[in-house]
């Protein structure tokens, strides 16, 4: 029987493959930001960020806000898509 109180934590409703595929992608980039705009062309669901970005919106700050208004600790996100949580 699988643990009901996995299904509370936001991280686990999360497809972290693909999250931990994109931080890659984003890591290898030569520009990332240019990266991240066209993905956010092709993805609906960044647009607001890119938009916020794209106003001067610091991304540190930013990533700390969306991660509070989900319920995730910021540093536990980081250490699963960085596969640094041993």
């Amino acid at each position: 029987m699988s643990n009901p109180f996995n299904s509370l934590n936001p991280m686990n409703q999360m497809n972290m493959g693909a999250i931990q595929n994109a931080y890659q992608m984003l890591m290898n980039a030569q520009n990332p930001m240019q990266l991240f705009m066209r993905m956010a062309q092709q993805n609906p669901q960044l647009q607001p960020v890119a938009n916020m970005l794209r106003n001067g919106a610091n991304p540190q700050a930013l990533f700390n806000q969306m991660c509070q208004q989900r319920g995730i600790n910021p540093q536990q996100f980081l250490n699963t898509i960085t596969k640094q949580n041993k």
